[in-house]
């Protein structure tokens, strides 16, 4: 009984610690951003990176704006400036990245999908490596959600899950309205000779905020992770196949955070550690939750910036150049419609001060 006692003592005191800490902008460190991107035309939404196989000086920073038609794709290099934008794209929202997509057994090709919310479907490119560019590879049957109608069938999140024993890609969805069951959809990617389609898997997960939009795969664990906006972080197994469908765990963000729980990213250090990234979405200075990737994702810290309103969000731990030798984080910044790169020594330098008192406490 006593041990029962002071189990619950110890997880109320750690439950509230959090709560100030998230709360309380004085214990919150300010990072200042390496590179701020050009702007986009109208309103950016959601950042991907792809890494160059062979030369990381040379990834590509890929991000949505989106205004419908007038919006689009974006693709920067690592010093922000444009190098590519694609038009004519009815309300681009969430975008992802993901390697490796096999056209046959001898040749394979890195995607990058978005979500274009009113024409209901997906839109897929592939990386030509030597120029730089996208190209088109969208298929006839990329429509998601076909059995609902209205913002029920209106994709807005986008997460890609590429399994680890046979190398499907697959693309988990959400709409910008739906139920309380079931809300996420799940495609598998299907070459078709020339271009991509899709084949409908699956619904899953469940929701009672605002929305979901914000969505993050774990290739490694088979994990994927949501924002229910103004409710909390959701976190279910990915693979279709799974007798787990139940959801696994659940960050609350209710009535502790500033602002809604938006973009999600995932920092890898080795095959099953690392950090888990959240949005506080504020005006003038969003602040970024961190929380282990293993186990049961504990609380570690919190970093302010001065992103404004911040939604979605990207981080790799791949060197990339002199300016990111250990990766960077990019977050969506609204006042300035661009995109600011943060160096991911000076977050880490943050997270080495919270191990060592841990260490000496």
């Amino acid at each position: 009984m006593f041990f029962l006692l002071t189990l619950l003592l110890f997880f109320f005191y750690t439950y509230i610690c959090i709560g100030q800490n998230l709360n309380n902008n004085q214990l919150i460190p300010f990072i200042h951003e390496t590179i701020a991107t050009q702007p986009v035309r109208t309103d950016p939404d959601d950042p991907a990176i792809w890494i160059h196989p062979t030369q990381p000086e040379l990834s590509l920073i890929i991000a949505t704006d989106k205004i419908a038609r007038i919006g689009g794709l974006y693709i920067f290099d690592l010093d922000g400036k444009i190098l590519q934008h694609i038009e004519n794209i009815d309300r681009p929202n969430n975008v992802d990245v993901e390697y490796g997509f096999k056209i046959n057994e001898t040749y394979s090709i890195d995607l990058v999908v978005l979500t274009e919310r009113l024409q209901e479907r997906l839109r897929i490119f592939s990386i030509n490596i030597n120029q730089r560019q996208l190209y088109e590879l969208t298929g006839q049957n990329t429509n998601v959600f076909i059995d609902s109608s209205d913002n029920h069938a209106a994709p807005m999140g986008l997460g890609l899950y590429k399994r680890i024993d046979d190398g499907k890609i697959y693309a988990i969805i959400s709409r910008k309205s739906g139920p309380n069951h079931n809300y996420l959809g799940q495609y598998e990617l299907i070459w078709n000779e020339q271009l991509i389609d899709l084949k409908f898997i699956r619904y899953f997960g469940d929701f009672q905020g605002e929305e979901i939009e914000s969505i993050v795969v774990d290739d490694q664990l088979g994990f994927v992770y949501y924002s229910d906006e103004s409710y909390g972080i959701r976190k279910y197994n990915v693979d279709p196949q799974t007798n787990q469908t139940e959801q696994i765990s659940f960050i609350n963000t209710t009535n502790l955070w500033q602002g809604d729980s938006e973009g999600l990213a995932l920092y890898t250090t080795s095959d099953t550690n690392g950090y888990l990234i959240i949005t506080d979405q504020i005006i003038n200075g969003s602040i970024f939750h961190i929380y282990e990737r293993q186990g049961t994702n504990s609380y570690i810290k919190s970093i302010k910036t001065r992103a404004d309103k911040t939604d979605g969000i990207e981080v790799t731990s791949s060197s990339l150049n002199k300016n990111f030798p250990h990766g960077l984080l990019i977050v969506m910044n609204t006042i300035e419609k661009n995109f600011l790169l943060y160096d991911w020594r000076n977050i880490e330098n943050e997270l080495i001060i919270v191990q060592n008192n841990v260490r000496f406490r």
